[in-house]
């Protein structure tokens, strides 16, 4: 196997590679060492964002968006910079580029292969836009970013360079701990998004998603209270816009995928332990405030609707016990039939 490594390797050397068909702009899947085994893995790799743009006589090498720019000269299918870095060419197609160092430092089983496919795009900000900007997605007449690794608003903190998980985590916590000072959510799932437009200031707060609407606007004041706390974030040192999507869920069972209509109903099932405290003492004004919020969050559950129909019942408001007995009735449920017989008959 070495031997026919060895021996492919010399053969490239013959050749000369296409200047042309090398300039563009190639992004890293994968960085491994020269034996094959991967130095990072994908997600890692992906996260990192490293890009080569070769240019006439020019190297723009990124990673994490930070740019290292140097000359360099092509012999045969060997890079040299400026800096006396050396690559090998070890294919090149239109679509795939494989980069060896050469480094004479570095064992040969330590040095590093970069294997990049090609991207359609002019410049790195080129890249930067059609991998980031939302497509066609606008708001006030002007595209935007999607907050990623790469592309994200800095959170003021004593950490003048936050990382991006560093910013997560302080503007959600900061977002999260004004919003319980303003309502108490439970069994709560909220979806949220806004704008961090070019100067910090927030723009467009989206209610996605909302299992209570009536907290909606406690919300959107403790989104809106984080104003000034943002730093723009910036491609090519210039402020971008940036969308930032938050999900802040409550009393939610982990590691469940739970739709909005299944988060409701376990509001519902809660609400209606309080309800049942309010009946058995004889709290009916109170038990049916109780069931009327609970059918609201979960209109189909028996249990509950029952028990409003016996509330209807104690407060002498038949007709609308009648109802509720009828609907239970149309569900199947034959203790509903026989209530309805005996009360509703007239």
């Amino acid at each position: 196997m070495f031997v026919v490594v060895f021996l492919f390797s010399q053969s490239l050397l013959a050749q000369d590679i296409d200047k042309e068909k090398l300039k563009g702009v190639w992004v890293a899947k994968r960085v491994e060492y020269r034996n094959g085994y991967q130095m990072m893995s994908d997600a890692e790799v992906d996260k990192s964002n490293i890009v080569f743009v070769f240019e006439d006589r020019r190297l723009r090498f990124y990673t994490n968006e930070k740019a290292t720019t140097v000359s360099y000269t092509l012999s045969g299918n060997r890079i040299r910079t400026a800096e006396n870095a050396t690559y090998t060419i070890d294919k090149l197609t239109d679509y795939e580029l494989q980069l060896s160092e050469q480094t004479s430092s570095v064992m040969r089983t330590d040095q590093l292969r970069f294997i990049c496919a090609r991207q359609e795009a002019t410049s790195y900000d080129d890249y930067i836009r059609k991998k980031f900007v939302l497509p066609a997605a606008r708001f006030d007449r002007d595209t935007f970013y999607v907050m990623n690794e790469t592309i994200f608003p800095k959170f003021r903190t004593r950490l003048i360079d936050s990382s991006f998980y560093e910013t997560y985590q302080n503007s959600y916590t900061y977002i999260e701990d004004a919003f319980r000072q303003l309502a108490r959510p439970r069994r709560d799932r909220f979806r949220v998004s806004f704008i961090v437009n070019r100067t910090g200031r927030i723009e467009n707060i989206q209610i996605v998603e909302s299992s209570d609407p009536k907290m909606d606007d406690n919300l959107r004041t403790a989104i809106k209270a984080s104003e000034g706390m943002w730093i723009p974030a910036t491609v090519g040192r210039k402020p971008v816009r940036v969308q930032v999507n938050y999900e802040f869920p409550y009393g939610i069972p982990e590691n469940r995928q739970l739709t909005l209509d299944d988060i409701k109903a376990l509001k519902a099932k809660d609400l209606f332990e309080t309800g049942l405290q309010h009946y058995n003492r004889q709290r009916y004004d109170q038990a049916l405030a109780v069931f009327n919020q609970c059918i609201e969050l979960d209109p189909g559950n028996v249990s509950i609707r029952f028990n409003r129909a016996a509330t209807f019942y104690k407060l002498n408001r038949l007709p609308e016990a009648c109802q509720d007995w009828k609907l239970l009735e149309r569900a199947g449920e034959k203790e509903a039939t026989k209530l309805l017989k005996k009360h509703c008959q007239n």
